[in-house]
């Protein structure tokens, strides 16, 4: 090969690489339109109260027999539920993380003589709840199984 085809070889690959950075930029600037979009409807849409079903508890959102502590790490939630071990507790709480679309990490359970202590570790992907929110929406979910009626 003479230098003039390498020369013109070498322009016409710098070309085509040029145009394909050309699209992947505009496909870039369309996607990021679509996050700003998606992150305007996100803050503009009206947030759920999950507090409004609390019929079934007794005074500040709190279940008779039933502990809820939650803390938060990011997108990720440490749970830990302390009841009586009666009615499965252990089966109803994987339900209701199950139900709230909580993606389960880690989780434990300890009995002692009738107290059962769960602890768990979820991760929060398609919704995102705060703490209060969260202990909210699950005193609700376990209240809706009854498990910790006197």
């Amino acid at each position: 090969m003479d230098k003039a085809s390498l020369l013109g070889d070498a322009v016409s690959y710098i070309n085509e690489l040029r145009s394909k950075l050309q699209a992947l930029e505009a496909n870039n600037e369309d996607v990021q339109a679509q996050i700003q979009g998606l992150k305007k409807e996100r803050e503009s849409a009206p947030t759920q109260r999950p507090e409004s079903n609390h019929k079934m508890m007794n005074g500040g959102g709190r279940c008779h027999g039933v502990e809820i502590e939650v803390k938060l790490l990011g997108a990720e939630a440490m749970i830990r539920l302390q009841s009586q071990k009666r009615n499965h507790p252990a089966a109803v709480l994987m339900a209701a993380l199950r139900d709230l679309d909580l993606e389960v990490h880690y989780a434990s359970v300890s009995v002692v003589k009738d107290l059962m202590v769960q602890q768990a570790t979820v991760k929060m992907s398609s919704r995102v709840y705060t703490q209060e929110q969260l202990s909210s929406v699950l005193y609700a979910a376990l209240a809706a199984e009854a498990f910790f009626s006197r």
